[in-house]
C-alpha cells in the first residue's frame, strides 16, 4: 500500500479530518492529519498492513486539551507522516501496544510525563519516575509555568 492509498483510506474512515501537506519536507513530514482518540487505533493498523512502523509519540499539553502525536514511517523516500490525537486531560487513550509492540515503551514515558493513560496497555508502571511519583513534570500545570495557552492561540 503506497502512501496515496493509506491517505484515502484515512479520508474515507474520517471525511472532512484536517490535513496538513508540506511538499518541500520542511516540516519533516509529508502530511499531518488529525484523528479522533476513537479512531488511532485504525489508523494504527492501516500503518502496519502498509508495512510502516512507528519512529516516535510524545504529547503536548495545551490549556484546553492534550495532543498525542504519532510518526509514521516506512523505508520509501518521503513517506514519513505525523497522525495528531486531541485528548482531553481526563480521558483515557486507546493504547496501540498489541499493534506495534514498541509503543508500549512510548506510552509509558508518556504517561509519566503527561500523566495520560492508556487503556490496553498491560505495563504502565513508571519507566522514568520513582514508582510512588505523584507528578507528571510536562504537565503545564507542574511548577510556575507562564506559557500555558489554548491550542488554537498556537495552531490557529
Amino acid at each position: 500500500m503506497k502512501i496515496q492509498e493509506i491517505e484515502r483510506v484515512i479520508f474515507e474512515k474520517f471525511p472532512g479530518a484536517p490535513l496538513v501537506r508540506d511538499e518541500t519536507g520542511k516540516m519533516g513530514a509529508l502530511w499531518s492529519v488529525v484523528v479522533p482518540v476513537s479512531g488511532i487505533r485504525d489508523v494504527a493498523k492501516t500503518f502496519e498492513t502498509a508495512d510502516f512502523f512507528l519512529e516516535t509519540v510524545t504529547a503536548l499539553d495545551f490549556q484546553d486539551t492534550l495532543e498525542l502525536v504519532y510518526h509514521f514511517n516506512c523505508y520509501e523516500p518521503k513517506s514519513r507522516v505525523v497522525v495528531r490525537m486531541l485528548c482531553g486531560h481526563d480521558q483515557v487513550a486507546p493504547s496501540i501496544c498489541d499493534i506495534f509492540r514498541g509503543a508500549g515503551w512510548l506510552e509509558r514515558e508518556i504517561h509519566d510525563f503527561f500523566g495520560i493513560r492508556f487503556s490496553g496497555n498491560p505495563d504502565m508502571r513508571p519507566l522514568l519516575l520513582p514508582e510512588d511519583a505523584d507528578y507528571h513534570p510536562l504537565r503545564k500545570d507542574f511548577g510556575k509555568v507562564s506559557a500555558y495557552r489554548k491550542r488554537e492561540e498556537i495552531y490557529g
